[in-house]
């Protein structure tokens, strides 16, 4: 009998051992480069298979990553991000995302790519400065909480600063208008829309105005808002129908007639800057969405076909 059980327990542990060692196996895809690379700090050539949680680093060239749920990604070189299967958590450099159902994460944001064949370039350039570039079709950007901040058409390009923990004031600018009988306004920076609620919104209704506020903690009831803002004060740019024309010209360039340069938390680059769910954001016009290759990228792409 206990010959028996002996013989039971080690088939057991085989038993269990086999299944260890085939989850192990199961990898989440590959990642392939011209030249060197490293997987949790070894060096690696050519190629590797990927599990989830590796730490990828470039070094002079870039990498190709493909998972088997077919999202298709690449890190320009000298870039760091630790990989899972359904995000990417980038720690340095620059990222890119070429498929939708998968997101970029970096320093706290959320980065995704919404259209099909939509490219998404996310860069750390600092260790609170983010940069996201639409390559191609449109791209948006949450904060950590998930709520909307931003939405980018192709060719566009933003500078994100996450602000202080918890901080929830909203400063953003556009033309007031009224939905389905709540007010609203499509920030020309972000180009998010809000629901906004408070004094002295009716007299505005039509006019580009600045609006400052907080975060409400209930959900919008327009279509399409990403977010309540309770008013604390309300700022008229310009007025009337006319200008309307104007500030949606200025939307795409970030910048509005007769709007001063703002600054919030360090983040000055001479555009309009919106703060919208504890994150200041300003348009940029730079050299992320206009490169065609990634750094380190040449004119070759590495392979990932068997």
């Amino acid at each position: 009998m206990n010959r028996f059980a002996r013989r039971a327990s080690l088939g057991l542990l085989s038993l269990c051992a086999f299944s260890l060692s085939f989850a192990a196996s199961s990898g989440i895809g590959m990642v392939v480069a011209n030249g060197s690379f490293q997987v949790d700090h070894s060096t690696v050539w050519g190629s590797a298979t990927l599990f989830d949680g590796n730490t990828i680093e470039t070094n002079i060239s870039f990498s190709q990553l493909q998972l088997n749920n077919g999202v298709s990604l690449q890190l320009a070189a000298e870039t760091r991000a630790r990989v899972y299967a359904s995000r990417l958590v980038l720690e340095k450099g620059i990222g890119q995302l070429e498929s939708t159902k998968y997101r970029i994460e970096a320093a706290s944001l959320q980065v995704e790519a919404y259209m099909p064949g939509a490219t998404a370039r996310v860069q750390l350039a600092g260790e609170n400065r983010v940069v996201v570039a639409a390559r191609d079709g449109g791209v948006r950007v949450s904060n950590g909480d998930g709520i909307l901040i931003a939405r980018l058409g192709s060719g566009r390009e933003m500078t994100f600063e996450p602000q202080e923990s918890g901080l929830k004031l909203t400063k953003v600018s556009g033309i007031l208008a009224i939905k389905d009988g709540k007010f609203i306004v499509l920030d020309r920076v972000t180009n998010v829309t809000m629901q906004v609620q408070g004094a002295g919104l009716e007299a505005e209704v039509g006019n580009l105005v600045e609006i400052t506020g907080t975060v409400d903690s209930a959900a919008p009831t327009v279509a399409g808002a990403s977010q309540i803002i309770d008013v604390t004060s309300i700022k008229r740019l310009t007025k009337g129908a006319k200008e309307k024309a104007a500030a949606a010209g200025a939307a795409g360039a970030g910048a509005g007639a007769g709007a001063a340069v703002a600054t919030a938390g360090g983040l000055s680059t001479g555009a309009v800057v919106a703060i919208v769910g504890g994150v200041a954001v300003a348009g940029t016009l730079g050299g992320l969405a206009a490169a065609h290759d990634l750094p380190g990228q040449g004119s070759s792409q590495p392979s990932t076909s068997p």
